[in-house]
């Protein structure tokens, strides 16, 4: 049976997620840092620079209003990888603003 340590592991509250040499970094209240790479999150990696600077935190996860994009401490610190429907939504979407420029 777990107890509600474990549960605070993995449910840690965000302080803020930044991205720096193409790594997401979380930095979370309980003192740990997690990083993974952006390219496993494509709905982050292709977004612009303000879109990705556009979040807000609300306790263990991220959101990004432009993008419809969520992330959860949890899935960070377990290492899962965007879903890859919401992958291909970014590709999508990427392909697109291409074309039109």
């Amino acid at each position: 049976m777990k107890n509600s340590t474990d549960i605070d592991e993995l449910h840690p509250d965000v302080l803020r997620v930044r991205f720096e040499h193409g790594d997401m970094i979380w930095d979370l209240a309980d003192g740990r840092t997690a990083a993974v790479p952006l390219a496993w999150y494509p709905t982050l990696m292709l977004a612009t620079p303000e879109e990705r600077a556009d979040y807000h935190v609300v306790r263990y996860s991220a959101h990004w209003p432009q993008l419809d994009c969520d992330r959860g401490a949890s899935a960070i610190l377990l290492g899962h990888r965007e879903a890859e429907y919401f992958a291909k939504r970014a590709w999508a979407r990427h392909e697109a603003r291409m074309a039109a420029v």
